[in-house]
């Protein structure tokens, strides 16, 4: 009888995740209400789900707002060929985004749901600069108004 991992190969999808494996530095600034404010911070990945996964762990501190926490669990979904990335953040957000490689070092994917009671649209660009950096950018509207931008540059501890 074949074994677990012989029946489900981790896929080329997850296997692209494997280069965010470790500990990042990070800083960037976050644009909302007419204020643009620096942040600086951790991020951590790590595997889950024996390499079908990776799990993250986030902390920053932001300028004027104090600390930031988010975690992150990525799975890819086999039958539908979709990344999902479940969001939880110490600012009440719970998100499942879904997402996709657009190319060998760019992941772009969203979520939409609610904030306040109002439609929400989240958009991000994760893009591998070298094996020891990446960007991030994420839009996010409000009724289809920008409400906030966040760019990130992550380096590799």
């Amino acid at each position: 009888m074949p074994t677990i991992s012989e029946m489900y190969p981790i896929p080329a999808e997850i296997k692209k995740l494997h280069v965010f494996l470790g500990d990042w530095l990070a800083e960037g600034v976050i644009k909302t209400g007419g204020s643009v404010m620096k942040l600086e911070g951790t991020w951590n990945f790590s595997m889950a789900a024996g390499g079908w996964g990776l799990k993250s762990a986030n902390r920053f501190e932001v300028e004027e707002l104090g600390t930031y926490e988010l975690d992150n669990l990525f799975g890819f979904d086999k039958e539908t060929g979709e990344l999902h990335i479940y969001s939880i953040t110490n600012m009440a957000e719970t998100h499942d985004h879904t997402a996709s490689w657009s190319d060998g070092n760019t992941l772009k994917g969203g979520y939409d749901g609610l904030k306040d009671g109002k439609k929400f649209r989240e958009d991000f660009i994760i893009k591998l600069v070298s094996p020891q950096e990446f960007t991030i950018d994420y839009i996010e509207k409000v009724d289809d108004q920008i409400d906030s931008t966040m760019n990130l540059r992550l380096k590799n501890k």
